[in-house]
């Protein structure tokens, strides 16, 4: 029983990177738990002003942490923690370095959610003009408990990078999870005393449990969480160039989003809806096995690129890739032939008719063509990222972008709303061309002296 259990535990090792399954299990627990908070908002509030003013408050500080703290963090930090540890008799200047990178990310959050907290009343007139006088004064308040949970998320953010880079990613995956569950309680337990402001202070309790369980999980390795600033350093200024590019390029997918709504509103009635339900069965897919997939190998590929080692730089990536390509196809292969079944029973009924359902099962049967595509794109900008270069994979997004807009364009006189996910399947096809391309010139040089310019 114990050479079957070895036996199996090493096959599931070579199919599956460490760390893989219990991101994707986590991740579903995560969208699960999305669907118990939609519902309870729906119970309390109804599709009303108060919802309204919740879920704009959320818009512009988000914005402010994904531009200056997550976009900065997901690329450089893995990659550049690995080489301190590689080229270092001891931890201490990979965490030194980790240090510094976190006093720096919650200080700048908390220098621009002091400014969205001063200027909220004028944030106010601005979002939300289109709100009676009450929505807006509601909005302004949402607004500033807000940007209290966007600090949190912050030092969580940085935290969560040292995780990744130690491979612990129960404590990694488990912070959203608890967000999540921040709100719910929130919005159960005491809306009906407070209003909306529960849930707003429910995610500053979950931002609090998602930064406590990162903390708990920097235990299990040798980071101890203190100040720093350590930026005078050779390693931050290689984070401080690899970052900028990664920020020039957080706009692509609202641009994406966008250029999809403003097609779509021209399309008739009902389109934009469908648009949405169909990214909403697309992006499932590729989150669970794309994003968790590479996440779990990316500290493995900068380990081994700080070893100058190619060939486990190789033999790591091509099985990754490749078993991202085969569950993915055989996830889009079941979208694409269950897809009006799955529309049908999930949303079909009431308003939402016959002719709603046709039509959602179309663009979701469609957008199944890009999932194998889509999911491909994070174990190949990983890799690049792996390699110390962000600014291939910001060119290559862009070019994608260039792409879905010209091919759908194209197709939407004739194939109608079916041209923007047949769009979309061709812009990530092109950007997967460009971000291999970019990745084999890369990964041919490891070893040499100059692999690590940029």
């Amino acid at each position: 029983m114990t050479a079957a259990i070895a036996t199996a535990r090493t096959l599931l090792d070579r199919l599956f990177p460490r760390g893989a399954i219990v991101l994707s299990v986590l991740s579903l627990a995560y969208f699960a738990m999305g669907i118990v908070r939609n519902r309870a908002f729906a119970y309390t509030y109804g599709a009303g002003a108060e919802l309204d003013a919740y879920n704009a408050a959320f818009r512009i500080p988000e914005i402010a942490l994904d531009v200056l703290v997550a976009a900065g963090l997901t690329a450089p930090f893995v990659p550049i923690f690995s080489s301190l540890r590689h080229d270092a008799s001891d931890d201490k200047p990979a965490n030194d370095f980790g240090r510094t990178v976190l006093t720096g990310a919650t200080g700048v959050m908390a220098i621009a959610s002091t400014a969205i907290f001063l200027f909220a009343p004028w944030l106010g007139q601005v979002v939300g003009g289109g709100f009676d006088q009450a929505t807006r004064d509601l909005y302004v308040q949402l607004l500033r408990i807000n940007c209290v949970a966007q600090i949190l998320f912050a030092a969580s953010m940085a935290l969560g990078e040292i995780l990744v880079a130690n491979r612990r990613f129960v404590f990694y995956a488990l912070a959203p999870i608890l967000y999540t569950t921040g709100i719910i309680v929130g919005t159960v337990l005491f809306a009906g005393a407070f209003g909306v402001a529960a849930s707003a202070w429910g995610a500053v309790a979950g931002a609090a449990a998602h930064l406590a369980i990162r903390a708990i999980g920097t235990t299990r390795t040798t980071f101890r969480i203190r100040p720093a600033f350590a930026v005078r350093t050779a390693a931050f200024r290689e984070f401080i160039r690899l970052m900028l590019p990664r920020m020039a390029s957080v706009p692509i997918e609202p641009l994406t989003i966008t250029y999809f709504t403003v097609v779509a509103a021209g399309l008739g009635a009902g389109s934009i809806t469908s648009l949405n339900f169909g990214l909403d069965y697309q992006v499932l897919p590729v989150s669970l096995i794309g994003v968790s997939f590479s996440l779990a190998v990316f500290p493995v590929l900068s380990a081994a690129f700080a070893d100058l080692d190619g060939a486990a730089f190789r033999a790591v990536l091509v099985r990754n890739v490749i078993t991202i390509a085969l569950l993915t196809t055989v996830a889009a292969i079941g979208l694409f032939v269950l897809s009006g079944t799955l529309v049908e029973v999930l949303l079909g009924g009431g308003k939402f008719g016959p002719d709603d359902v046709a039509r959602t099962s179309a663009v979701v049967a469609a957008f199944a063509l890009s999932i194998p595509f889509d999911a491909l794109a994070y174990p190949l900008s990983r890799g690049l990222y792996a390699t110390h270069d962000t600014l291939r994979q910001v060119v290559a997004s862009f070019t994608g972008l260039a792409v879905v807009v010209i091919v759908t364009q194209a197709l939407v006189a004739s194939l109608d709303l079916l041209a923007i996910p047949l769009g979309y399947a061709a812009g990530v096809i092109a950007k997967d061309i460009l971000l291999a391309a970019f990745l084999a010139a890369r990964v041919r040089r490891i070893g040499l002296s100059a692999t690590r310019s940029p």
